[in-house]
């Protein structure tokens, strides 16, 4: 095969010859005659700027007796070159003429934000303003995928932002959702961009439900796109199959669920990741304390609690993310307070776990709930009772640690559950009993922070952590100060440590653990003091 490409410069040299033939009525085969003057044009040029000047090239005579010549020349020089150099008091009129023309001509920003970030990416050839606009485009995907600017965009433009590793998503649905929206803006025109659209939609990392209910319902008349989706089904029921494909940015929200006081548990504090800053919810009436949380899905679901100082209730309600509506479910078997659950996946149920705590005496008993059949059910019982404890999750076991024993012991305890047995054991002791603390799994190990020492009447700074393989707990970073009640969280692969009480005041100091630096760093406190709340990772585009 011969193969010539001619020199970088190559195209522009022609257009400068074409400029030139016109400035001299070289070749031309139209002229349009303003108020004397003669303005004469090659009209196979003028059609490649706008297909206005071949069906209505005898109206253009009499749109231009509207303009000064200075303008018309502009107008002319930019089909030939796409460039124009005119006079500012001149680029109202300009525009004017380019609109009438259906000549398109990209906007000039000095300045790029939110408002105009879509326009600059479709108008500027100026890489800094493209470079800021794509920036903020990625960062605010989720809310500028659904405006008006982004259905408008052209297909290069939807494309360049695909293709974008950078892209800040709440999931890689999302980015479908957003080829969806855009080609129903215009089916007749865009659905034949579909199969091109979807080369930049990360098919491996859906879930195999939403792919086959969602992208294979919208893609099925697209004969390119199907034989792209049956593989990717074939690979879905691959279970050694890798996805080939990066996860993109993916953004969430972490949520502060719960509190001692009534005016912290009817609220939730929402930490944005992007903005870096908490916010308060609404009031949500839950009108309780010292109740658990867990995430199932969209839902929150508030489990047990304090109504009154003595009025234990085994109510169970969840919060929709997406509504922010308050709902009931079934209440526990057990009213009680000051215990802590968790939740597993078994089989196709997701299942909440209520472990221990106090209901008019300290409690061992453990229930469960079930996504399939809505119901609790009493399981296997802890090892020992105990209250204020705390439990996390790691490679489908559950691990509760310490707590406040009915013998007025902080417990340095850890009671671990197998779902197959059905069964509670013992593990390695922590190296500090306590109670009222907090714990997290982070990058396969369990942490656990803070909390009260009944026997020495302090509140601790220790950190320590556990590897489940090693069945080892080592002493970590002490926290910055000495608190119980304080929430640990994992977003965003960092670790936190939020609120508390330090013996005298509520906190509301947050503290971001410095894997660098081995050290905790002051992070971005609280919108209000708060304890022993429970910490959640949501999904972004939750409404509360």
């Amino acid at each position: 095969m011969f193969v010539v490409k001619a020199s970088s410069n190559y195209a522009a040299k022609r257009v400068e010859y074409l400029y030139e033939a016109m400035q001299q009525d070289k070749k031309c085969d139209t002229a349009f005659t303003v108020r004397g003057r003669n303005f004469p044009a090659h009209l196979i040029v003028l059609m490649a700027c706008s297909e206005f000047f071949g069906t209505n090239e005898g109206h253009v005579e009499k749109i231009f007796s509207d303009f000064n010549y200075e303008i018309i020349e502009a107008i002319l020089k930019y089909c030939y070159t796409g460039e124009i150099s005119i006079d500012e008091k001149h680029v109202e009129k300009l525009m004017d003429l380019a609109t009438r023309l259906e000549v398109k001509i990209p906007k000039q920003f000095k300045t790029v934000d939110l408002s105009n970030c879509l326009e600059v990416l479709e108008s500027t050839g100026d890489s800094e303003l493209l470079k800021k606009a794509m920036d903020l485009t990625s960062e605010n995907f989720e809310t500028l995928h659904k405006t008006q600017g982004f259905l408008n965009l052209p297909l290069f433009s939807v494309i360049e932002i695909l293709e974008s590793n950078d892209l800040f998503v709440s999931s890689e649905e999302s980015v479908f959702n957003a080829v969806k929206l855009w080609v129903n803006h215009d089916d007749a025109n865009r659905k034949s961009d579909l199969a091109q659209l979807m080369r930049f939609v990360r098919l491996s990392l859906m879930p195999l439900e939403f792919f086959a209910n969602e992208v294979m319902t919208f893609c099925n008349l697209c004969a390119e796109c199907m034989t792209t989706i049956r593989q990717e089904i074939i690979n879905k029921n691959d279970k050694s199959f890798v996805p080939r494909e990066t996860p993109r940015r993916i953004i969430q929200k972490m949520a502060l669920v719960g509190g001692w006081r009534i005016n912290e548990a009817n609220t939730i504090d929402i930490f944005d990741g992007l903005k870096n800053s908490w916010t308060v919810s609404k009031n949500i009436g839950i009108n309780k304390t010292w109740f658990a949380s867990v995430l199932v899905g969209y839902w929150i679901v508030i489990i047990g609690g304090l109504k009154s100082q003595a009025l234990l209730t085994s109510e169970v309600e969840y919060i929709d993310l997406k509504s922010g509506q308050k709902k009931p479910l079934k209440p526990l078997n057990q009213a009680r307070r000051s215990f802590s659950a968790v939740t597993l996946r078994r089989g196709s149920s997701t299942d909440v776990y209520a472990i221990g705590g106090y209901g008019g005496g300290y409690l061992s008993s453990v229930e469960r709930w079930s996504s399939n059949t809505g119901d609790w059910e009493i399981i296997a019982p802890l090892l020992v009772a105990v209250y204020g404890h705390s439990a996390s999750v790691i490679a489908d076991k559950i691990y509760i640690t310490g707590g406040l024993t009915s013998e007025w012991i902080s417990s340095n305890k850890v009671q671990i559950y197998s779902v197959e047995t059905n069964s509670w054991t013992y593990r390695a002791q922590m190296i500090q009993g306590r109670y009222n603390h907090s714990s997290v799994a982070f990058k396969g190990k369990f942490y656990v922070a803070g909390g009260y020492d009944w026997e020495t009447s302090s509140r601790l700074d220790s950190v320590e952590h556990y590897d489940p393989n090693a069945n080892v707990w080592t002493a970590f970073t002490k926290l910055t100060q000495a608190a119980s009640g304080i929430s640990l969280g994992c977003f965003q692969n960092k670790l936190f440590s939020m609120g508390g009480f330090d013996g005298k005041s509520y906190l509301s100091d947050v503290w971001e653990y410095d894997e660098t630096n081995k050290s905790w760093k002051a992070s971005t406190s609280l919108s209000r003091e708060r304890r022993s709340s429970v910490a959640h990772v949501i999904p972004y585009d939750s409404i509360i």
